[in-house]
């Protein structure tokens, strides 16, 4: 019986949108269900308070018309308009004010500005609530009206409602900022840990193959066979030395990644020299693949930049094997170029290809761990690249433009403002 194997592959999973959409909904739900109710009980209140300053200006009434006892009227005033904190205005039948509480007017100003404005601010309170009448004994006959408007504190209850979405909203603003850069640490310690866990497994072997490679040599040069080999396609000398090179070369991926996470130590760097040395590097590690690729350097003048040659040379290396990848099987262009931006503030690395590009719905994905269109990927080469040059080097990787098969272009950009250096 025979089982059918199974392909696994790890991917990269984010929160699934349908829950961020649920979960914003539930959100808005939640605020405008305070906000609503919050708004009923100002309403109710402001109707009850309207009731009672309604009852409050009829007993103003009563006591400008005397129709009350001595003792009646001391209670009215005493307890009752000397406590209300509500404005008011009495005026004649033709609205001309003659006397007014809790305004900004002395009670003895009678210029004809603050005459206006009380007109204009009984007016107001009028369309708000209907005033009181004022009548003397038993006559039908109003001889003045009581305008009267909302207390401080009513007026103030406008506002609970707005400020209490305001706070919610800025609640859910914290707490969706506190989560993402919660998970923004715990992605970095994932990354830390991993590269120093690759670093510490390598480390090992590798010293050991160093060792046993250099015994190799020592015993070749002590048996001093040379002349066996002269037939020999490969004298094993020239072999132990590209062995050498290549374990090199794994010694320095592990101090890359034995410096994720540590303080780097940057210094002046000429770009151009660099990046001769990384396509130079690739050139002889994959001369069969760059037996298609086109590689157009260009170089112009730039300022030194403070960097870690070390971390640095990875990063670019990063993006030009991408390029590679991207290249179709009959080949293609790969361009490594520098230059100064447009307002001169900034040096840049250009690597660009001709490949098969990223399309406009991944271009915000790219940088993201995990995320890969290979079969075999692990969806971190993008993502280690933007941590090196933004967060070691303070500069900046972005996608500056990308049209399959016409031309894709990444941008590593580093300022010329000061030496930065870690604190």
């Amino acid at each position: 019986m025979k089982f059918k194997k199974k392909k696994y592959r790890i991917v990269y999973r984010g929160v699934p949108r349908l829950y961020r959409i649920v979960a914003f909904a539930v959100a808005v739900i939640l605020v405008l269900g305070i906000f609503l109710y919050t708004e009923h009980i100002r309403r109710q209140l402001s109707v009850y308070n309207r009731r009672t300053l309604n009852a409050y200006a009829r007993l103003w009434s009563l006591a400008t018309t005397k129709s009350v006892g001595a003792q009646e009227l001391s209670i009215v005033f005493e307890e009752i308009i000397e406590k209300s904190d509500f404005p008011m205005v009495l005026t004649t039948v033709d609205g001309e004010p003659v006397l007014w509480r809790n305004l900004d007017f002395e009670p003895g100003d009678t210029s004809r500005a603050t005459r206006q404005r009380l007109k204009e601010i009984a007016s107001d309170m009028g369309r708000s609530e209907p005033p009181v009448p004022i009548f003397v004994g038993t006559t039908t006959r109003a001889l003045g009206y009581i305008y009267y408007g909302e207390s401080p504190f009513v007026k103030w209850l406008r506002f609970v409602p707005l400020a209490e979405f305001i706070l919610v909203v800025a609640m859910l603003i914290l707490a969706y900022a506190g989560y993402n850069r919660l998970r923004y640490y715990e992605k970095q310690n994932i990354w830390l840990g991993m590269a120093r866990e690759t670093a510490h497994q390598l480390g090992t072997p590798i010293s050991g193959l160093l060792g046993w490679i250099e015994l190799l040599r020592d015993e070749i040069e002590k048996a001093e066979s040379a002349r066996a080999f002269q037939n020999a396609k490969q004298n094993p000398v020239e072999l132990v030395d590209k062995m050498t090179e290549d374990i090199e070369n794994l010694n320095r991926i592990v101090v890359r990644f034995g410096q994720v996470g540590s303080v780097p130590e940057l210094e002046p760097t000429q770009l151009p020299d660099l990046l001769k040395q990384v396509v130079s590097y690739l050139r002889e590690r994959t001369p069969r693949l760059l037996a298609r690729v086109d590689f157009v350097e260009q170089f112009d003048p730039v300022p030194e930049v403070f960097a870690n040659k070390l971390l640095l040379s990875w990063a670019v290396e990063n993006l030009i094997k991408n390029s590679l990848e991207a290249l179709p099987e009959k080949g293609g262009q790969i361009k490594v170029a520098t230059r100064l931006d447009v307002e001169g503030e900034n040096v840049q690395i250009i690597i660009a290809d001709n490949g098969r590009g990223i399309s406009s719905r991944n271009t915000r994905k790219i940088f993201s761990p995990g995320y890969t269109t290979k079969k075999r990927g692990w969806g971190l080469g993008l993502s280690l690249t933007k941590r090196i040059i933004e967060e070691y080097h303070f500069g900046k990787l972005f996608l500056l433009e990308s049209k399959p098969f016409e031309k894709t272009t990444f941008v590593i950009s580093f300022p010329l403002s000061s030496k930065t250096t870690y604190k």
